[in-house]
């Protein structure tokens, strides 16, 4: 058995405490070793969050470099594995092996191994040379929806999305979300962990016209089908949100350097609705979904693709995350280039 310190900047609703919660979970259950979480004190931590997490591991917070030293030491541990953005922020530790898992565009090694989450990303940073370990899609199998609990006819269409608050940011795609809700009332937006920005009003970067232009071109405070939801931390809720939609609505700025929202969704049967202009440059997402993508490039383009989404018509029958992303594939790639000697 050997002692894994899992490193995250802090437990939060994102994609990166997800992934970092699914190694560590089967870490322990296919290979037997133990997996200790370590995280800096003084971060934003999600409570649900941190409450997740102690259900199943040791959860550490730490001080300062010198304190998370002291700490594996302690424990005795034999790999220091750091899921961050890729920078060499100086976070190591002596006598362990180093193992360090990049989530953005980076290229600065350290560590004893360096590696990205995506074959995109090691492509585009490293020319495919460092390795790779995808995150996992993996979801709870159960059914049920919430169109019930949140007033939402049977018969609607609803595009649903979550992930970080302030990432659903493309502007033209909020506001085709205010013109499509305007229109069609039978079709319902359905938002969780993302900034409110119906009632802020922001359907630009700068606050100047969106306290000009705002009360002439989007008045409205408040839409019937346009619903914003808390965050919310248990997986089974997760599934019960994603059954809710019959799409997703990915409309992220930096695109994805791997996109665990987008695989879930798609695992689950529903199509990504997302962005794939030339100023996207993250775009992991758009390279394993494919053909399978409902794409789009301008305001009229969202515009056109949500007028006219069948649902009936519009179901991803094989997801193409299905296949190399689930828990066994990735823990075993996982092992490979992490564990073993």
């Amino acid at each position: 058995m050997k002692k894994i310190l899992f490193h995250t900047n802090q437990l939060s609703l994102r994609g990166t405490e997800v992934a970092l919660f699914d190694y560590a979970f089967y870490n322990q259950k296919m290979f037997g070793n133990l997996s200790i979480i370590v995280t800096p004190r003084a971060a934003s931590h999600e409570d649900s969050v941190i409450k997740k997490f102690q259900k199943y591991f040791d959860v550490i917070f730490y001080k300062d470099i010198n304190e998370l030293k002291a700490i594996a030491k302690h424990q005795q541990a034999d790999i220091f594995y750091a899921l961050k953005a890729g920078n060499n922020d100086g976070v190591v530790i002596d006598g362990l092996k180093n193992c360090i898992h990049a989530v953005f565009r980076f290229y600065e090694p350290h560590g004893d191994v360096y590696a990205y989450v995506s074959k995109w990303l090691s492509d585009t940073m490293s020319n495919g040379k460092n390795p790779y370990v995808p995150h996992m899609i993996n979801l709870p199998n159960i059914s049920g929806d919430l169109r019930k609990d949140l007033g939402i006819p049977d018969s609607a269409t609803v595009f649903g999305r979550y992930g970080g608050t302030d990432t659903f940011d493309i502007w033209f795609a909020r506001q085709a979300v205010y013109k499509t809700a305007a229109r069609y009332p039978d079709k319902y937006f359905l938002f969780m962990n993302t900034d409110n920005f119906i009632l802020d009003s922001a359907y630009s970067k700068s606050k100047f016209r969106n306290q000009l232009l705002g009360s002439l071109f989007y008045p409205r405070k408040k839409f019937r089908n346009v619903i914003f939801l808390d965050g919310n931390a248990d997986p089974e809720y997760k599934v019960r949100f994603i059954n809710t939609c019959d799409a997703m609505l990915h409309a992220r700025e930096q695109g994805e350097s791997f996109g665990i929202a987008c695989g879930e969704f798609s695992v689950l049967g529903k199509r990504i609705i997302t962005c794939d202009a030339d100023f996207i440059p993250e775009r992991n997402h758009i390279e394993i979904l494919g053909k399978d993508g409902l794409y789009y490039r301008s305001y009229s383009d969202l515009y056109q693709v949500l007028a006219d989404f069948d649902p009936n018509k519009m179901k991803q029958i094989n997801s193409p995350y299905s296949i190399d992303y689930n828990p066994e594939s990735v823990m075993l790639r996982f092992k490979k280039i992490f564990i073993d000697d």
